[in-house]
C-alpha cells in the first residue's frame, strides 16, 4: 500500500552557488559521513554539484513523503541518500526521519533520481508491506 508520493526539481546553479560560497561547512550540514565519503570521491566541480544537487532532490522528496518536509524535527541528514553498486538510488533513515516513517507506516522507498546539466528531479514512493 503506498503511504506517501514526493517529488523534487531543483536547478544546479543554487546548490552549486552555495556550495562556492559555503564549501564543507554546506557539505557538512547536509550530508551523512557515508554520503561524504561518495561526494569526496567526485572529480571536479560538475561533478560535485551534481551529486549535492541530486541527494538534496532526493531527501526533499523522501521528506515530503514522511508529510513533514525539514521541519517537525526531521533534519536533512536524517536522510541519507546512497547507492546500490548498480548506481541505484536508496535511503536510510535516522533520527526523527526514522520515528515519523515508523509512525505512518512507511516500511520501503521506491526512489529514482535523474539530471541534465542544469536540473536535478529525484521522485519517491513510501510504501507500506
Amino acid at each position: 500500500m503506498i503511504k506517501g508520493v514526493g517529488a523534487d526539481f531543483l536547478e544546479k546553479s543554487r546548490i552549486e552557488n552555495v556550495f562556492l560560497k559555503f564549501g564543507n561547512k554546506f557539505v557538512n550540514k547536509i550530508l551523512s559521513e557515508k554520503e561524504s565519503y561518495e561526494f569526496n570521491k567526485k572529480i571536479n566541480l560538475t561533478k560535485k554539484v551534481s551529486y549535492l544537487s541530486n541527494n538534496f532532490a532526493c531527501k526533499e522528496a523522501v521528506s515530503k513523503v514522511l508529510g513533514t518536509g525539514f521541519s517537525q524535527g526531521v533534519l536533512i541528514k536524517d536522510i541519507e541518500i546512497l547507492r546500490s553498486e548498480a548506481g541505484a538510488p536508496y535511503t536510510n533513515l535516522h533520527g526523527e526521519a526514522g520515528r515519523v516513517a515508523k509512525e505512518r507506516g512507511v516500511e520501503k522507498f521506491h526512489l529514482t533520481i535523474t539530471d541534465t546539466k542544469d536540473y536535478s528531479l529525484a521522485f519517491a514512493i513510501g510504501e507500506q508491506r
